[in-house]
């Protein structure tokens, strides 16, 4: 996610709005996170199921990626 943060405002109502918009992004983008984490973990759980090691590996991969994002 990139932002411009080089953008000059003219009122503070400009800048607030623009505020409220990052924040609501923001919330989107953790929403979105947890719900691929939680798909995430169901695949996991087929995997460890179906005992397949290559998709267990892949998936647990991603999982522990978002994880990071989130944490720091």
């Amino acid at each position: 996610m990139k932002h411009n943060t080089n953008v000059k405002y003219n009122t503070l109502e400009s800048f607030v709005s623009t505020i409220n918009d990052l924040g609501i992004e923001l919330i989107i983008d953790e929403s979105l996170r947890n719900v691929r984490k939680e798909q995430l973990e169901t695949l996991i759980d087929k995997a460890l199921q179906n005992k397949n090691e290559q998709d267990f590996k892949r998936y647990t991969e991603e999982y522990k990626h978002l994880e990071e994002f989130l944490v720091g």
